[in-house]
């Protein structure tokens, strides 16, 4: 007998009360771990299958390499070969034949590993090829070894040519092969990724959403609408809607719990509220008579009937407070009377001070008129002061340079007189040479007068050069006489010269003392006139603190007559109060009037 889908339904949704929220909780967590394990094995089944596409490249591109370096090594031969047929040096054919042997060691095991390696896909010609370029390069070089050039050189031309062209077209196709290949090998792999990023990001998404949906409905049907409907009742019950709804009471989780609690709170809650509501009427009874009594100007009345409760206290405060009111009202009413008598006292003086300050406001209005004129006055002595300054700069300026003008001429009087100096030098050589050629003449006509009749034009000869020798003798001591007197003459300019730079130099220096002064003079005037203008300006600020002053006694002046209007009013207001007997006022009562004031 089977029962029905409704209560299958209120069966499932009784268990599903019983569990804890914890449970609740831990449900979408467990199946989003299960999905998380089936979108890590997905994404491993995906990563193999590119692993072994990109596998599968890399050996066709380790073959491409490998073709590579057998095309390298095999034009690495044939130069080793060449270079046994064409080289002379007997040295360097042991060097050639060890690289040789070397390079073809290594080539023959790059075939092996070509030809039984995985993926395979060269003809069975092109091995037999690289084998036959390879025996006849060997028998190339055996024979170049015994001598026989030319018949290497014969071989080299017609075996091992032919034999690599032929293997480098079949690697050249095998190469363009491989390369497609892995080419399109590796757009396979990224094909392969593409589609497997796409796939796990869908897995993702999908997993992810289902996880969240299964989650929220959960979540929300056995947590948060529970908690919300709570949550509800806790609102209204703190801003005082009583009585609420409390729902889930035949929950046994922690909601359960949580709706027992707010149903026990707002039990507890309506019965304090009910006896808060009847004390609160008491209070207020006894309270409203006495504030009722103190609105009549009654300050005899007080509590006298005792409060339980908390509110024990408010009688005896009232009481209290009521007491230190009137002992205020007293005290003021005693106040009033003497602030009365002070006012007065105050409007008498702010009368005088207010025509005082007038009287003063006018002398300093007359004292900063003053000295605005003498601040004109320092002024202008500034300017004429500074034009003085430029002035006397200028004059400076112009001695330093008579002073450059007078030394110069120093200068160039001094380098005339060692010029003169130079030049009478050069007389003295002129008049030695002159008497040295007179001696030579002299001694000329001697020989030539021994000599008779044949020595008579040589005699002739003589004697006019010894007249030349003497002309020149006696114009070089007429042109040092001059010179001489040159001299003198410009040693007596060089020193008047030199004296006129002195005199200039002390007329430089006492210009440059006079500049000073008046630059300082200068200086002196315009900080004058700065602080001339300073006590201007205070002064000016004085006369508006003054005139502020005038203004500020003058308010003053009008609040004094409107506080003794005000303790007038409050002499009225304090009389119509119906006040004790003068009694002490209790302790805290005291503190209380100490605080306010």
């Amino acid at each position: 007998m089977s029962l029905p889908a409704t209560s299958l339904q209120d069966r499932h949704r009784d268990n599903l009360l019983k569990r804890s929220v914890t449970a609740r909780l831990l449900t979408p967590l467990l199946g989003a771990l299960a999905l998380l394990w089936l979108l890590a094995g997905f994404t491993w089944c995906a990563a193999r299958q590119v692993h072994d596409v990109n596998a599968v490249a890399a050996t066709t591109q380790d073959r491409v390499v490998l073709l590579g370096e057998i095309r390298s090594l095999s034009r690495s031969l044939q130069r080793d070969a060449l270079n046994l047929v064409t080289k002379d040096e007997p040295a360097e054919l042991p060097i050639i034949l060890r690289k040789f042997a070397s390079r073809s060691r290594t080539m023959r095991a790059d075939l092996r590993t070509l030809r039984h390696g995985a993926g395979n896909t060269l003809p069975p010609g092109y091995f037999a090829l690289s084998d036959r370029v390879l025996d006849a390069l060997q028998a190339v070089a055996r024979q170049a070894q015994r001598g026989d050039r030319d018949g290497a050189l014969r071989r080299f031309h017609r075996e091992v040519r032919p034999a690599k062209r032929a293997a480098s077209r079949v690697a050249d196709a095998e190469i363009e092969s491989l390369t497609a290949r892995a080419g399109t090998l590796r757009t396979d792999a990224k094909a392969v990724e593409l589609r497997a990023g796409r796939k796990l990001i869908a897995a993702v998404l999908l997993l992810t959403g289902c996880g969240l949906v299964a989650g929220l409905i959960i979540t929300r049907r056995s947590v948060i609408l529970p908690l919300q409907q709570l949550r509800s009742s806790m609102y209204e019950l703190a801003a005082g809607h009583a009585p609420v709804t409390v729902t889930m009471l035949g929950r046994s989780d922690e909601i359960g719990q949580m709706a027992q609690s707010l149903a026990d709170l707002q039990r507890q809650l309506a019965l304090a509220e009910a006896a808060k509501r009847e004390q609160a009427r008491q209070i207020v009874e006894q309270i409203g008579r006495t504030l009722a009594s103190l609105a009549h100007g009654d300050l005899s009345a007080r509590v006298d009937q005792a409060m339980a409760g908390e509110f024990a206290t408010l009688g005896g405060d009232l009481n209290v407070a009521m007491g230190a009111i009137g002992a205020a009202l007293a005290t003021v009413r005693s106040s009033t009377a003497e602030l009365a008598t002070s006012a007065d006292t105050l409007r008498a003086a702010s009368d005088d001070l207010s025509r005082r300050t007038e009287g003063q406001a006018a002398s300093l209005a007359t004292t900063a008129a003053a000295m605005h004129e003498i601040t004109q006055t320092v002024q202008e002595t500034a300017d004429i002061a500074g034009v003085a300054n430029t002035m006397v700069a200028d004059a400076r300026v112009d001695a330093e340079q008579m002073g450059d003008t007078v030394r110069r001429a120093t200068e160039a009087m001094i380098a005339l007189e060692q010029s003169s100096a130079e030049i009478g030098e050069i007389i003295s050589v002129i008049d030695g040479f002159a008497f040295q050629t007179s001696l030579l003449a002299l001694n000329a006509g001697i020989e030539a007068a021994r000599a008779g009749d044949a020595g008579l034009g040589f005699a002739v000869v003589a004697s006019e050069v010894r007249a030349l020798a003497q002309r020149s003798a006696d114009a070089a001591h007429d042109v040092k006489a001059r010179i001489t007197a040159s001299v003198r003459q410009v040693d007596t300019g060089v020193g008047l010269v030199t004296q006129a730079g002195d005199a200039l130099a002390r007329i430089k220096e006492r210009v440059i003392e006079a500049a000073e002064l008046v630059a300082a003079i200068s200086h002196a005037a315009r900080e004058q006139s700065i602080g001339l203008q300073q006590v201007n300006d205070a002064v000016a600020q004085m006369d508006g603190t003054t005139q502020d002053n005038v203004a500020v006694v003058e308010e003053a002046t009008a609040a004094v007559r409107r506080l003794d209007a005000l303790v007038r009013t409050m002499t009225e207001q304090i009389d119509r109060f119906c006040l004790d007997e003068p009694t002490p006022a209790p302790s805290h009562a005291l503190t209380a009037i100490r605080r306010s004031a």
